[in-house]
């Protein structure tokens, strides 16, 4: 399977995998995950795009330079996974924080909001399915390369 198809599915399996549990979590709680009532319907969808945007280039750029280094190196699994979760927490914080200052018109809220949600469920969340989505993917990735490798020695005989 190609590394780009590996990618873009990783990255819609990491929006299912926040939908569903925020989801749930919504569900059980029957709380929003924003609890601003002014804060607009976009504000969750775009910083769980964010998540996703971390969760696209972190594999993007462990296949390419898996790629540069040579096809028979697999990409290194927890630097990534570690690097998707803290990217996608601070991507996230960073866009809610933005918009909702935006909408709201004052800077102060660029801190008020990040402090508000940099404990919540919703970016918790969404940061520890976007490492560990990378991790399997990557792990995914090395296996399918093991089996290439093991497959064209069979070939040779």
């Amino acid at each position: 399977m190609s590394r780009g198809l590996l990618t873009f599915m990783a990255t819609v399996t990491h929006l299912a995998l926040v939908v569903l549990t925020i989801g749930l979590l919504f569900y059980v709680t029957d709380d929003d995950v924003i609890v601003e009532r002014d804060a607009g319907t976009t504000l969750g969808p775009a910083m769980v795009f964010g998540s996703m945007a971390a969760v696209f280039f972190v594999l993007a750029r462990s296949f390419g330079v898996a790629g540069r280094d040579g096809e028979s190196r697999a990409p290194a699994i927890l630097r990534p996974s570690l690097l998707a979760a803290v990217g996608s927490y601070v991507v996230m914080l960073l866009i809610g924080s933005l918009l909702y200052a935006l909408r709201r018109d004052e800077a102060v809220w660029l801190v008020l909001f990040a402090g508000r949600y940099a404990g919540s469920a919703f970016v918790i969340v969404s940061s520890v399915w976007a490492g560990v989505v990378v991790a399997g993917f990557l792990l995914l990735a090395r296996f399918e390369s093991a089996r290439a490798v093991r497959d064209a020695h069979h070939d040779d005989l």
